[in-house]
């Protein structure tokens, strides 16, 4: 009765143990196909985008921040009113956020406002696309008229279906967009 006591204490346990005990071994065929986990925090990846912004509308007194702020207020408040359970601010959509920017958003912006108007449309159609909800508010994404909101949804959306498909199909695209936007922080 003893030896079985201690054979059952010298055996190892996991530290997981909905994992199974036995330990597989590799193909080696498929460890060339290893999945690349990449990972950077949203606040870096915001800082980012707001870097980016700045130089991108050179013309304009405006710093990363402010840019960030316009982002974490609406964040903020489809928490509050309880269209989204959690921040929408991930790494993800940081990521898809600066795929419609960089291609959208125009060097040439005269005013703050009308860069903040290009964003949050920007920002507007990423909630749709990679939120978690069926529809978001459009209230706190609209600055000037509804109508004219709309016709730049429809016009972002027909310029960028293909890349924004892409980039949620290919991994390999992603990559390469995360890649392009933390090298905007460097």
């Amino acid at each position: 009765m003893a030896d079985n006591a201690l054979k059952k204490s010298r055996k190892r346990r996991h530290c997981c143990p909905d994992l199974p005990a036995k330990r597989r071994l590799i193909d080696p065929s498929q460890s060339s196909q290893r999945r690349l986990v990449l990972y950077t925090p949203s606040s870096e990846l915001l800082r980012c985008l707001g870097l980016f912004l700045r130089r991108r509308c050179y013309k304009l007194d405006l710093s990363p921040t402010q840019v960030i702020g316009w982002l974490k207020n609406i964040d903020n408040y489809l928490l509050i009113m309880g269209y989204q359970p959690v921040s929408f601010l991930s790494s993800g959509s940081v990521v898809f956020l600066y795929l419609l920017c960089r291609d959208l958003i125009s060097p040439e912006a005269d005013t703050v406002e009308q860069l903040q108007v290009s964003l949050l449309t920007c920002y507007f159609i990423t909630h749709c696309y990679t939120g978690n909800e069926n529809g978001y508010p459009e209230t706190p994404f609209l600055l000037g008229s509804r109508k004219a909101f709309w016709d730049r949804c429809l016009s972002y959306i027909s310029i960028m279906s293909s890349k924004m498909m892409q980039i949620n199909s290919d991994r390999q695209i992603y990559s390469e967009t995360l890649a392009e936007l933390k090298a905007v922080g460097r």
